[in-house]
């Protein structure tokens, strides 16, 4: 879904101009607790470096390119950030950084917005008043008025504390039930037929068979030469002597490629385990599920659970899974990599995380944004930066 998106964007691209935003970094200076402007820079470009003693910076997060440049940053067109990773992260030094700060300073840099940033909490976005509001998210929810950008991303849905698989012992007991032995009789009927086969092909110049010990000795030890060569182990104990033989083997070699990787499957799927990414409504299927009622994850979607509890803060969700009091926290993925610590989280597919920006009134800034995300260069950004996690 990912990359279908990308090629759309992409391919919209094509008959729009995008100005690449400025390559040089620019730090951001402190701000309050309450309202974080930046300030407009008044030293020249080339301008020696001051001989005041200046803390250094602390470096950007390595997953944040460098920072963009703006010259403004004290305007009266009010913007509502909230630290939402890891599309915007503030640092201890008050720096803003992240994929959706950058694109916000290309875009306010483009379109020529005076803006003063202002922190809020994540569940304040959507619903604040300012002129600009990011990273907020493309659920129903949206004040009139309003418009949203294009999506600077698209997330799915991570289960925080889910393990992808059962467990070695619940793996192992799903195995003990009557599907996997009907899977093993009609395999071991298959290896049968095959072992016939190569016997009486191969009886009369194959030692190996030992035809004159009889016909059902015989049988025997072809069907061991098919179960050794359907698993590739091949002891080369017993091998075709004829022509006929080798063709023989040769069909069941190729047929048992195929047959291999539909009994892994099989017996993956009786075991339980699931892989790094399933469907949402199959992952949450019985359990008892946590959220953060911030806007980033539509209720709705999460209908498939058993029964599904809100939360004002990640802190509060995760505390109550420690306490064992639900099975789950469900948070975009990369959100939920970000809270998880050791805990382990699930990739799921069904359902998108759009972050977006909310823009009311604010036109040519929500024009730039849109060229800027529609552009080459941000989708390449995006795809290496999150794609592969």
């Amino acid at each position: 879904m990912f990359r279908q998106f990308s090629i759309l964007l992409a391919a919209a691209a094509a008959s729009m101009s995008f100005a690449a935003p400025p390559a040089e970094a620019q730090n951001d200076t402190a701000a309050a607790a309450a309202t974080v402007a930046e300030p407009e820079d008044a030293s020249p470009a080339n301008a020696p470096p001051s001989d005041s003693a200046e803390a250094e910076p602390a470096a950007p997060r390595p997953a944040s390119p460098e920072y963009m440049p703006t010259t403004r940053g004290s305007g009266g067109v009010r913007v509502a950030v909230a630290e939402i990773p890891p599309y915007a992260i503030r640092n201890a030094d008050g720096r803003w950084t992240g994929p959706a700060m950058d694109l916000f300073r290309a875009a306010a840099e483009e379109s020529g917005l005076d803006y003063t940033l202002v922190e809020t909490r994540p569940d304040a976005v959507d619903t604040s008043d300012a002129g600009i509001a990011f990273p907020a998210f493309a659920t129903a929810r949206i004040p009139a008025g309003s418009a949203r950008s294009l999506p600077i991303h698209i997330d799915s849905v991570g289960l925080i504390g889910r393990s992808p698989g059962g467990g070695f012992l619940k793996g192992l007991a799903g195995l003990f039930n009557t599907s996997f032995l009907r899977v093993v009789a009609i395999v071991s009927g298959l290896l049968l037929v095959v072992g016939a086969i190569f016997y009486f092909v191969e009886r009369k110049t194959n030692d190996g068979l030992h035809a004159d010990n009889g016909r059902i000795h015989g049988i025997g030890h072809g069907f061991w030469w098919a179960g050794v060569t359907a698993t590739t182990i091949g002891y080369g104990d017993l091998v075709p002597k004829t022509t006929w033989g080798r063709v023989v083997a040769m069909i069941w070699m190729l047929f048992s490629m195929a047959l291999t990787a539909i009994l892994t499957a099989y017996i993956i799927s009786l075991t339980g385990a699931k892989g790094g990414k399933t469907d949402l409504n199959e992952a949450v299927s019985g359990l008892a599920l946590g959220y953060v009622a911030d806007g980033t994850i539509a209720g709705d979607d999460l209908r498939g659970a058993d029964s599904v509890r809100k939360f004002a803060t990640m802190e509060d969700a995760l505390a109550a899974y420690d306490e064992e009091e639900i099975d789950a926290v469900a948070a975009p993925y990369l959100q939920a990599r970000e809270a998880a610590g050791d805990r382990n989280v699930q990739r799921t597919s069904g359902s998108a995380v759009m972050p977006v920006f909310r823009v009311a009134g604010q036109d040519e800034f929500r024009a730039a944004a849109d060229r800027i995300i529609l552009s080459p260069d941000w989708q390449a950004r995006i795809e290496r930066e999150f794609e592969e996690q």
